[in-house]
């Protein structure tokens, strides 16, 4: 649903701009032909009462790609349904009006497309022609194979419609529940809470509140001359949605993400004129530390104003101040200049702004970049100097911002050298039957069980995956020191995110960490798409460490990777080991292995589970197995134990 109206966006400020044309034509007073407010009034209430259509297909759109159906028949299945249901309610308005805003735009705008989408989804595997596609006429064949699931569907949401509808026209239910017996300025402030909720989630709040509950309490006079839409605009609002001003500025002033700072600039001239659609969706939707504020704000203006009107007198005017009309100048034209009142409005600003302001430091401060590399550096005590910043990959607008914000910000506050592990799993020499490399693995304890490190992605995506691998490196030469003591030498294998691969900077701080020292690297192959990740493996074997090929078999694998660079291990992956007993799996693994002997490669079989699967891999003369069969991955303490007890 939030894709849905992300989408229809730039219709949406289209409206607003129009709107602000139009109210900007009334207060100049400007004529010129063909331009004019009667014309931009025309075209407005033409835009309008398209917002129905347009949100039924967007909803559609995107539920259809969610359910994997053919979006064309969805969309157009949708937007019958609903043109359907309004012709049916064209001589019966007792209904429509009470869920419907002047251009339509209703409940049915959100249930139709879901539904109806929902229908195509469930009956397609039943009522599909299921056409043959062999001459290349594909969509063609899409549209018979639809044929009968659209007009069944088409069939099944009237009927549903029309039992809800007698159903409701039979039963005393109030379907506007917000209205039952409570006093106008309460039922206000439940809208406003709703409003703000709806819009938190990326759905245009106002749209769909007024077009469930109505929007008769907005006509209402809760002062002599003042309405609840414009106590609401004036004073609650403080214009648009969310109080934007009051988020705006805060942001004005603190915020220092180049993303951020350029949505920021587009927003000023739209929120000065109350237009906070972008501002909503960029900064605001799904960004829990702008929760609270975002829905309490409005109802704790709503205190104060309230308070302030009935304690002081104050005199309005009737004179019909717009929703475009920049605060302060609203009251001063709905009051004629009324010191009063211009105060209240500058003391609500700025109180929500002073609330804001707390609320989006803690939220910059959460998504900034450097604030993360250092808190990680010094949780996991890595005293480098990284000058990193070319490697951090900067957040994108919106999904990437929210996402990768709460993420990384709840994950780097539980992740410390207690909490972060190495474990070891053995590679072992099934022909010599000896066990003398380990990989280190990194491990994650959280609520006294351990795991593996689910949260790599979102460190990833962050750009701080180099400060997770330094640690790693860190502990394998810690570890190392002290299997010495016992006079055990192991060959430990690395894994090295792409991104530490990218800087030659933590390449060369690895090299002279693990300088004397036995140890291999492990890279997957999407770290050879970049020549200076290249350079960096090349200058890794150069200083003496040996490069293994990571899931061989999945991803980028290709055999250029092999000839044009000195690998020295290639591990088989385990989805390759999984399917090693069936013809073609066997095939590819021979055939694999082979390839790597004849080339001087060491080939290793990771996740190997099955006595079947061992005595196979040994029937191929592969060299390593890895794999639950032999063991798991091993905490320190384990390892030598390990060692000497497979080997006797």
């Amino acid at each position: 649903m939030q894709k849905s109206f992300i989408a229809i966006i730039p219709f949406f400020l289209l409206t607003a701009i129009v709107s602000l044309a139009y109210h900007l034509f009334i207060y100049l007073a400007i004529d010129v032909e063909y331009l004019n407010k009667e014309s931009i009034k025309s075209f407005l209430n033409l835009l309008q009462s398209f917002t129905s259509l347009i949100a039924v297909i967007s909803i559609s759109y995107f539920f259809a790609q969610k359910y994997k159906i053919s979006t064309i028949i969805s969309i157009i299945l949708s937007i019958t349904i609903y043109i359907t249901i309004l012709y049916i309610n064209s001589d019966n308005y007792n209904f429509i009006n009470l869920l419907s805003m002047p251009f339509g735009f209703n409940i049915y705008v959100l249930l139709l497309p879901i539904a109806s989408t929902y229908l195509l989804k469930i009956l397609f595997p039943y009522l599909s022609l299921n056409i043959n596609k062999d001459d290349g006429n594909n969509h063609i064949y899409d549209l018979f194979n639809y044929l009968i699931i659209f007009y069944i569907s088409y069939a099944l949401s009237i009927g549903l419609y029309l039992l809800v509808d007698y159903l409701l026209s039979i039963t005393s239910i109030n379907i506007n529940p917000i209205t039952a017996n409570l006093p106008d300025i309460l039922v206000l402030a439940i809208r406003n809470i709703l409003v703000e909720f709806f819009w938190f989630f990326g759905i245009h709040g106002e749209h769909i509140v007024n077009g469930i509950f109505g929007k008769d309490i907005l006509f209402i006079e809760i002062f002599n001359n003042l309405t609840y839409a414009e106590f609401n605009r004036i004073f609650i609002m403080l214009g648009g949605a969310g109080v934007g001003l009051a988020i705006l500025i805060p942001l004005i002033i603190y915020s220092k993400n180049k993303s951020i700072k350029t949505i920021v600039k587009l927003s000023i001239p739209l929120t000065i004129f109350n237009i906070d659609t972008l501002l909503i969706y960029v900064i605001v939707v799904f960004n829990r530390f702008l929760f609270l504020p975002f829905l309490l704000l409005p109802l704790l203006n709503l205190v104060l104003a309230y308070s302030f009107l009935n304690i002081f007198s104050i005199e309005f005017t009737n004179n019909y101040v717009t929703w475009t009309t920049p605060i302060f100048i609203d009251s001063y034209i709905k009051t004629n200049g009324d010191l009063d009142v211009l105060f209240l409005q500058f003391l609500i600003l700025s109180i929500d702004i002073v609330i804001y302001t707390y609320f989006i430091k803690k939220f910059l401060n959460s998504q900034a970049i450097d604030d993360h590399k250092i808190f990680l550096k010094e949780s996991l005590n890595i005293q480098v100097d990284l000058n990193s910043e070319k490697d951090i990959k900067s957040y994108q607008i919106q999904n990437d911002i929210i996402e990768s914000n709460i993420k990384v910000h709840d994950l780097i506050s539980t992740i410390n050298e207690k909490t972060l592990l190495m474990y070891y799993q053995a590679k072992v020499d099934i022909n010599n039957n000896t066990c003398k490399k380990f990989e280190a693995l990194l491990r994650y304890k959280i609520d006294g069980q351990i795991k593996g490190p689910i949260f790599l992605d979102a460190i990833e995506q962050a750009g701080l995956a180099h400060i997770i691998d330094l640690w790693v490196c860190k502990k394998v030469k810690e570890d190392l020191k002290n299997w010495q003591k016992d006079d055990f030498h192991p060959l430990i294998s690395i894994n090295l995110n792409p991104d530490t691969i990218k800087s030659t900077q933590i390449i060369n701080e690895i090299i002279s960490m693990f300088k004397g020292h036995n140890i291999e690297f492990e890279i997957i192959e999407r770290s050879f798409l970049f020549k200076n990740a290249q350079d960096n493996i090349n200058l890794l074997i150069k200083n003496g460490f040996e490069i293994s090929i990571d899931d061989f078999g999945t991803g980028y694998s290709s055999l250029e990777t092999i000839a044009k660079h000195n690998i020295h291990e290639l591990k088989l992956d385990k989805s390759l080991i999984d399917i090693i007993h069936t013809k073609k799996g066997y095939s590819i693994c021979k055939h694999t292995t082979n390839l790597c002997h004849d080339i001087g490669a060491v080939i290793v079989a990771e996740g190997v589970e099955t006595k079947e699967q061992l005595d196979i891999v040994k029937s191929l003369n592969i060299d390593l197995v890895q794999g639950y069969y032999f063991s798991k991955a091993i905490s320190f303490n384990s390892v030598l134990k390990f060692k000497k007890d497979f080997e006797k």
